[in-house]
């Protein structure tokens, strides 16, 4: 099993670097282009910090003071992202990569987006307006990095920190505090404290932005490896204290061993405070379904087990993930195992598989009311899910013959 895992360990390991060195081979082929027609040009931001941290890059960003226009000219596979911001992306081969103009943000609206750009000849001033030190690395062809603001120092120590003045850097763009948890998340970093104060002045801020972009912020939190991290510095800053329906989960959840999702997470705090999903959170009719199974879940087997009508209505897949919720809540009630062999054990899987139908109930009494017929197979179908009847249709004829007879009498 070691060796498995050692091998499945450097094949990723191989395969990270092949990435890497395609992502930075391909760049290097739009940053000379740029070069030969008078322009500087970097690799900058967050491909730059993971390069430097060996880690997976999600996107490459390159800064040049092309503007956006002369971009469009200069290469053939081209898209206007973003060109009120500057952003031209550039097609090579099957890969991407966002080139932006050095900008000077204007005055930022809502405290999420600047209201104009102006764009800039200097790397500095495009460096400047970055949220955090190891942000604001950029990179030139030969890999020598241009750190205007110790971001080398910061990432090396693992430390994440904003450029100047931090309450400013929150006020211009709130969602930055969730980046910053995002990044803790990701990478397991400390927040500087001086940063980290500031985020918790401002975090009020977060109520006037879209729901949407804070529940996007926090799905990526949660889904990183290292997402109690990020929520013992939620505790910290005072989350609960912005966003109540938080407050009955994170201390349940930083003493318990175990990783949840957000959406777990949100149904480990509405079963604990026994309220339903508020309105301002615009989740997905989707997500709202899955939290709430998970909560029912959470209810029906308050002081039981799961059975077979949570396996049979629910399937495998959400019991043992609300079975997740169970551990957080109950460190030594894991059900994982009698899960999957109660939804292994299950007679039938669908209501299609039971050996009698609504027809087959026509035939046996003349009815035409659907509602009784209905009310007939729900029972029938419990019965057989619950093992109390064998699935076999003379058997089962004979059941919905008495339930006929009570429901008439």
């Amino acid at each position: 099993m070691k060796t498995v895992r050692k091998k499945k360990f450097y094949h990723g390991i191989i395969l990270l670097v092949i990435l890497m060195n395609k992502f930075f081979s391909l760049g290097k082929i739009i940053i000379k282009k740029l070069h030969e027609f008078g322009y500087e040009a970097y690799f900058v931001g967050g491909f730059v910090r993971d390069y430097l941290l060996g880690v997976e890059p999600k996107d490459v960003d390159i800064t040049t003071n092309a503007l956006p226009e002369e971009v469009e000219e200069i290469f053939d596979n081209t898209r206007a992202t973003g060109k009120k911001y500057g952003t031209i992306t550039v097609f090579i081969e099957d890969f991407s990569f966002e080139v932006t103009t050095y900008r000077i943000d204007q005055l930022y609206l809502n405290h999420r987006k600047p209201q104009s750009v102006v764009f800039s000849q200097k790397l500095k001033e495009d460096l400047s307006r970055r949220d955090f030190t190891i942000n604001a690395l950029a990179m030139n062809d030969k890999a020598e990095v241009i750190d205007l603001f110790n971001g080398q120092d910061d990432l090396k120590n693992g430390i994440i920190r904003a450029i100047g003045n931090a309450d400013e850097r929150f006020k211009e763009d709130a969602l930055r505090i969730l980046r910053a948890l995002r990044f803790v998340s990701r990478l397991n970093f400390a927040v500087e404290e001086n940063t980290l104060h500031s985020m918790k002045n401002n975090l009020g801020l977060l109520n006037k932005l879209a729901n949407e972009r804070i529940c996007s912020e926090l799905e990526e939190i949660f889904a990183n490896p290292y997402n109690k991290s990020a929520v013992n510095y939620m505790d910290i800053i005072g989350f609960k204290d912005v966003f109540s329906e938080f407050a009955s989960g994170i201390e349940v959840y930083l003493e318990s061993e175990y990783n949840l999702d957000f959406r777990q997470f949100f149904a480990l705090n509405l079963y604990l405070s026994k309220k339903e999903i508020p309105e301002v959170w615009k989740l997905s009719n989707k997500d709202k379904l899955l939290i709430y199974k998970y909560v029912h879940i959470l209810n029906t087997i308050k002081n039981t087990h799961f059975n077979p009508l949570i396996l049979y209505k629910c399937g495998l897949n959400v019991p043992l993930q609300a079975n997740e919720i169970l551990k957080v809540l109950k460190k030594d009630n894991n059900q994982e195992e009698l899960i999957v062999q109660i939804f292994q054990e299950l007679p039938i899987k669908k209501r299609e598989e039971l050996a009698i139908n609504g027809h087959d109930i026509l035939g046996l009494q003349d009815i035409n009311n659907e509602e009784i017929i209905g009310k007939v197979i729900d029972e029938i179908e419990s019965q057989v899910v619950l093992g109390h009847l064998k699935n076999e249709t003379t058997i089962l004829k004979e059941y919905a013959k008495q339930l006929l007879e009570r429901l008439d009498g």
